[in-house]
């Protein structure tokens, strides 16, 4: 009967997320063709959007597999579950969070394709991005579910904002987490591997 009740209260939750993942994804489109044709039109003042993946990069450097691994599934995980929690703040944060990652994205990606083509681009985002993104865009549907949701308690409307948080951080941990963690294991082991049988890089 709890399994039962368990299982209905995620479907009602996923229902509830829908529009909300919908709103996200567009976002997150749109802020990646406006990063992609921002650095068709400026390069130069563009590439400094990308001063913290350089950041990134170095930090790296001199680390072992597991290590890589490890940092790069802690960096997600931590960004995405604060996306989350700060939500409340009528889903201001996993607003930005998601525009800016997707305008990085975007001139991260035309650069890449400029530099070594679109073959080696698609060969190095799409093994692991295609959980990582949309556990981006979730997230960030979910923070901004309790975002809405503090909206209406600021006028009164009979919600529990409170609870609303709770599920939204249950639905990570339970969900999101564990992709995470699969996100960052095929972006250290298997994406290079990718790249490599494709483009010889």
């Amino acid at each position: 009967m709890h399994d039962e009740n368990t299982k209905e209260r995620f479907r009602t939750y996923i229902n509830e997320l829908k529009p909300f993942v919908l709103v996200s994804f567009i976002l997150f489109l749109i802020s990646s063709i406006a990063g992609y044709v921002y650095y068709a039109m400026d390069p130069s003042l563009s590439l400094e959007s990308l001063g913290g993946l350089e950041e990134l990069a170095e930090m790296l450097e001199g680390l072992s597999a597991i290590e890589i691994m490890l940092f790069i599934f802690a960096n997600n995980a931590i960004k995405m579950f604060f996306s989350i929690l700060l939500g409340f703040i009528l889903g201001i944060v996993p607003f930005g969070f998601l525009i800016l990652n997707g305008f990085v994205l975007g001139i991260f990606a035309h650069y890449m394709t400029v530099e070594n083509g679109a073959l080696f681009v698609i060969a190095g985002l799409t093994p692991h991005g295609i959980i990582e993104i949309p556990m981006l865009i979730i997230s960030s549907a979910v923070g901004m579910k309790i975002g809405y949701t503090a909206l209406q308690a600021l006028r009164s409307e009979p919600v529990d904002l409170k609870e609303e948080i709770i599920k939204g951080i249950k639905f990570y941990l339970h969900w999101l987490f564990p992709l995470i963690l699969l996100a960052a294991i095929i972006e250290t082991f298997i994406t290079p591997l990718i790249i490599y049988l494709v483009t010889g890089i």
